[in-house]
C-alpha cells in the first residue's frame, strides 16, 4: 500500500473514530486492531483493543506501517462495540505532542510514568520509566520478569525506537507490585 493511502485512510479513521487492523513488519505484533486517535508525520497514537475492550494506547511510526485495512471484520468489531457501548466511552489520554519520539514522551511527563518501550528488530520489550531525555537518547530504568529493577539503566536511541504503549492492563497491573 501507497504512502498517501495508508495516511488517508488513517485520517479518515481518526476523523470518524473507525476500528482499523494495521499491519506492520515487527516480531512481537504483526497486526494491531486498533482505533486511531492522533498523528503526526512519523507518529501514530492509537487505542489497543484486546477481546473487545480498548487496553491502553500504543504509539507507532508510520513508516513501519505497511497496511491499513477496514473492512468486513474491522466493520464488525466496529459495530459490536458501538452496541456494548465501548465505543462511546474511549476516553484520549490527553494532549500527546506526536512531533517526534523526545516530544511524544516529554508530553507524556508523569501522567503516564509507567510505559513498555519496543525497538527495532528486537523480539523483547522493557517495562519501566523513563527517567531522562537526551537530544538523541532517553534513559530508561525497567524492571525485569519477577518485579526486580535492573541495577542500571539503559541509554536507548529515539531512532531504534518503534513503539510505546502505556495505560494498559498489563503494565497497569505488574506496576502495582513490582519492588519500588
Amino acid at each position: 500500500m501507497e504512502q498517501n493511502e495508508i495516511l488517508a485512510l488513517l485520517d479518515r479513521a481518526i476523523a470518524g473514530r473507525n476500528v482499523l487492523s494495521i499491519e506492520r513488519p515487527e516480531l512481537t505484533e504483526t497486526e494491531l486492531l486498533c482505533v486511531p486517535i492522533a498523528r503526526s508525520e512519523e507518529l501514530l497514537l492509537v487505542h489497543v483493543f484486546y477481546d473487545f475492550y480498548p487496553d491502553g494506547y500504543r504509539i507507532i511510526r508510520i513508516e513501519d506501517i505497511y497496511n491499513v485495512i477496514r473492512e468486513g471484520s474491522e466493520e464488525f468489531f466496529e459495530r459490536i462495540i458501538i452496541a456494548e457501548g465501548v465505543h462511546g466511552r474511549l476516553t484520549s489520554p490527553g494532549v500527546i505532542d506526536l512531533t517526534s519520539w523526545r516530544s511524544t514522551l516529554a508530553s507524556m511527563g508523569g501522567r503516564y510514568s509507567f510505559c513498555t518501550i519496543e525497538c527495532d528488530g528486537g523480539e523483547e520489550f522493557l517495562i519501566g520509566k523513563v527517567v531522562e531525555l537526551g537530544e538523541w537518547e532517553l534513559i530508561f530504568w525497567y524492571f525485569d520478569a519477577t518485579g526486580k529493577w535492573d541495577d542500571e539503566t539503559d541509554e536507548v536511541d529515539y531512532d531504534d525506537l518503534s513503539a510505546v504503549s502505556f495505560d494498559d492492563n498489563y503494565t497497569n497491573t505488574i506496576i502495582k507490585y513490582i519492588d519500588r
